[in-house]
């Protein structure tokens, strides 16, 4: 069976979605949040490159931050283009598994009930 999440939308999750089926989303989502959640984690340390301080006060390290800076920034920029990728397709595979009823969609799962629960006689056999 096919779902919506399935069409091709031109990004680079389409070719993944090719090969997903209701037997195998559950486990490849599983895989791809744990990817997208260790590349989140550490972002904090790819932030922290992106303003090098100079190793000194003389020139060569001064020209040194001017000349490595873009080729840093332009390396994370690369990371964090490959984590959008890996949420695109993590959001993918989540609505793939809903539409297939194997997961509850957000808005449903936090639905709680609203009248008090029964505590009628049949409830103490």
């Amino acid at each position: 069976m096919k779902t919506s999440a399935h069409v091709p939308q031109g990004s680079a999750s389409d070719s993944l979605m090719l090969q997903v089926d209701a037997d195998s989303v559950l486990g490849v989502y599983r895989r791809m949040d744990e990817k997208v959640r260790s590349m989140q984690e550490s972002r904090w340390t790819a932030t922290r490159l992106r303003s090098l301080p100079a190793c000194g006060d003389d020139p060569v390290s001064r020209d040194a931050v001017t000349v490595f800076q873009p080729k840093v920034d332009a390396i994370v920029g690369i990371h964090e283009d490959y984590l959008r990728e890996l949420v695109d397709a993590r959001e993918r595979l989540k609505q793939a598994a809903q539409e297939y009823g194997l997961i509850e969609d957000e808005n449903a799962a936090t639905l709680k009930p609203t009248t008090p629960p029964y505590s009628g006689p049949l409830l103490e056999r």
